[in-house]
């Protein structure tokens, strides 16, 4: 830690990581909650860090490209600063979700962007609107077999993916469509952050599948 940082991080009297996602193997781009010693205001700090693969535990560096404001303001700012959602989020998600959020509902706005993942698994595989849900991702990233696994990856990873896929459709998309699931700006921020991380990965498999 340089000794720029180290007198940051001595004024801070507390840091909450709201929602953060992988922008490069080596970056991230994190959104936290920061209350500074000897100031009564909270802001929210959306800044880019650099990940120190030298360490042990991967530090985490901050750098001077981000924005910091006042929490009061956030919910009026993101609806006028283009910054803070094309930054994060996947194209898609700007399109169907962004616009729910700005309206504050929230609950809309994560399963525009849960279903959207689900169509762009549908489109990508070729399989037909009949094959929904969990059932989808199942096959679509089947260890063995799927149209959108990656082969050159051990098969307990290629596992994995299935399963993450498999558990935000039923943990976020499902749920969303039967029934009304009360959200804070928070909760539904960090669930777009995941969907658009699906959506690029689903991205990048369909390039894998071209090339």
């Amino acid at each position: 830690m340089t000794k720029n940082n180290k007198e940051i991080k001595s004024k801070i009297e507390y840091q909450e990581v709201l929602a953060e996602a992988p922008r490069r193997g080596y970056e991230i781009i994190r959104l936290s909650r920061i209350k500074y010693k000897e100031n009564p205001d909270t802001f929210i700090d959306l800044r880019l860090f650099q990940i120190d693969h030298g360490t042990d535990d991967e530090t985490l560096h901050p750098t001077k490209k981000g924005i910091q404001f006042k929490e009061d303001d956030f919910q009026r700012l993101i609806g006028k600063w283009t910054l803070v959602p094309s930054l994060l989020f996947h194209r898609v998600i700007l399109r169907k979700s962004w616009p729910h959020i700005e309206r504050s509902e929230f609950d809309d706005a994560v399963f525009k962007a849960f279903k959207s993942v689900e169509i762009e698994v549908r489109k990508a595989c070729g399989y037909s609107s009949e094959l929904i849900g969990v059932k989808l991702m199942r096959e679509a990233f089947d260890p063995e077999n799927g149209p959108l696994t990656d082969y050159t990856v051990p098969k307990a990873e290629r596992q994995a993916l299935a399963d993450l896929f498999c558990g935000t459709t039923g943990l976020y998309k499902n749920p969303f469509s039967h029934r009304d699931v009360e959200l804070e700006f928070n909760e539904a921020f960090e669930m777009l952050l995941l969907a658009s991380h699906l959506l690029n990965i689903i991205d990048k498999r369909k390039r894998m599948k071209k090339s």
